[in-house]
């Protein structure tokens, strides 16, 4: 059930829209996205797909999806997003769960909507949870925590991306140390770095908007780490440059991940890809023909309701334990969580000949939403054990 609540700036005429797809649950959680041409139905499909990410890991939280058809470039950006949270500060005290998403940012929302007297963005898990303002506070304070060169806001999602293709590669048979090729080198694909940094994983190739480096031998995954954000890449390593930022479909890896924009691969690159495995982490990073067509090439894909789940993963880390964590027990007990979700998902799909996203859809299908219970601390893939130990 969709329901779509819609804005209109007054002083510069920018449409916007809130998009439910709550279903019984007492909380919706999503992103808020900026970008010239967005449109109600973009943010629907987007919804349904929150809805889906939820549904994987058991919870009893429905999708939505925020957005103005505005360019967050623009010298105005800042007072439109102001006024279009001013819009939303009722559902964000009550229903609403929201998450940064394209031309947003974390920090700025959480400015915003404290000028209006929401204290949090993500303040009404307080309530679905049953917490009060000094319990919901103070797990909420842990994603300022600094965790290695990034925080834990800005860690989650891409820590969690990085784990899935590594359960990926490991599906498809590859042993010993993984190698991967990383396109997109933003927020999603930094913090997905730094995990493969961490679990020692060789990043052969990355690119951006701007172009490709690549080197068989392994980037200097730290130094990289180290550049400014924003920065291009390829004047990070001049002299590894690649012809063209699609270049980096045709490197050798374990694993190729997506973590910036949609339909990265053409159908007529399917059949020259060079990674068995492909981890999807941005919102339709692959198109469904191209998706089926991979599968057909014996390419195992992380759909990108999977690959893309680290920021309700993460909640359900944050929230579910009666225990509040530590910023590296959510980092920790996240990647657990996807590699369980993942191994599940992709050995089902192996054994069954069927492709990863029907075994996925399947997973969805089995929760079934309980309004009286609590919105997180159901996960099948976080026990109980597993969060004491």
């Amino acid at each position: 059930m969709t329901e779509t609540l819609s804005f209109q700036d007054p002083l510069t005429g920018a449409r916007g829209w809130l998009s439910y797809d709550i279903g019984d649950a007492r909380l919706a959680a999503g992103g808020c996205r900026m970008a010239p041409g967005l449109s109600a139905a973009d943010l629907d499909a987007l919804a349904r797909r929150m809805t889906l990410k939820q549904q994987v890991l058991g919870l009893n939280v429905g999708g939505a999806k925020c957005g103005l058809d505005h360019d967050p470039r623009a010298a105005d950006a800042e007072q439109v997003l102001n006024r279009f949270i001013c819009f939303l500060a009722k559902e964000l005290r009550t229903r609403f769960s929201m998450g940064c998403d394209m031309g947003t940012d974390w920090n700025q929302l959480q400015r915003l909507a404290a000028g209006h007297g929401v204290p949090s963005v993500k303040y009404a898990i307080k309530n679905a949870q049953g917490l009060t303002d000094d319990e919901f506070f103070a797990r909420m304070s842990l994603l300022k925590n600094q965790v290695g060169l990034l925080t834990l806001s800005r860690r989650r999602a891409g820590h969690i991306l990085a784990h899935a293709a590594i359960g990926a590669a490991r599906a498809v048979g590859r042993t010993g140390p993984l190698t991967v090729a990383l396109q997109g080198f933003g927020t999603l694909g930094r913090a997905a770095a730094h995990a493969f940094l961490d679990e020692g994983v060789r990043l052969v190739a990355v690119a951006d908007e701007h172009g490709a480096i690549a080197s068989s031998k392994g980037l200097d995954l730290a130094r990289l780490l180290q550049s400014e954000p924003g920065t291009p890449v390829p004047p990070l390593a001049p002299a590894l440059a690649l012809p063209s930022r699609e270049s980096l479909f045709d490197v050798d890896a374990d694993v190729l991940v997506l973590a910036a924009g949609s339909d990265a691969i053409d159908a007529e690159r399917v059949a020259r890809l060079r990674c068995p495995a492909v981890a999807v982490g941005a919102n339709y990073g692959l198109s469904d023909t191209v998706e089926q067509a991979l599968h057909r090439h014996d390419v195992l894909v992380v759909p990108d309701f999977i690959g893309g789940i680290g920021g309700s993963a993460s909640m359900e880390v944050l929230f579910g334990p009666e225990q509040t964590p530590t910023a590296e027990q959510v980092l920790s007990r996240s990647a657990h969580l996807i590699r369980q979700l993942v191994d599940e998902l992709l050995h089902s799909a192996r054994a069954r000949g069927l492709a990863p996203r029907e075994v996925a859809m399947e997973l969805a299908a089995r929760t079934k939403v309980d309004p009286e219970a609590p919105a997180y601390g159901h996960c099948p893939y976080l026990t109980l054990s597993d969060i004491r130990a």
